[in-house]
């Protein structure tokens, strides 16, 4: 695969752009795995790497709406304090995860406006 610097800029914007989507489906998906209280999958499978999505490209995000950007940045956080927890609050986290997928459908339609 190519470096992503060596690629026109279309298809760097094209990448950063499906790249904030798949980082909010994969959050969506941890969503309903930790519902169904699955939360070592939710979080292995789908939260982590979609956090490491947002660890890429989340500059991105927080330069064109810092205010969205640093309560994202907030909620993945304290999200993740909540599942290293050995029996985190089901209510608690789904309402966090829940609010978080609110922020990154926001990101989303930045990402498609502004990039």
């Amino acid at each position: 695969m190519a470096d992503l610097d060596s690629l026109p800029i279309a298809e760097k914007v094209a990448f950063r752009r499906n790249s904030v989507r798949v980082m909010r489906d994969l959050l969506a998906l941890s969503t309903l795995m930790i519902q169904a209280e699955e939360y070592e999958r939710g979080k292995d499978l789908f939260f982590v790497p979609s956090r490491k999505i947002w660890f890429l490209f989340g500059g991105t995000i927080k330069r064109l709406s810092p205010d969205l950007g640093e309560s994202i940045e907030s909620r993945f956080n304290s999200i993740n304090t909540m599942l290293d927890r050995s029996i985190p609050s089901n209510t608690t986290l789904v309402a966090g995860l829940k609010e978080l997928n609110s922020f990154l459908d926001q990101a989303v339609e930045i990402s498609d406006e502004k990039l």
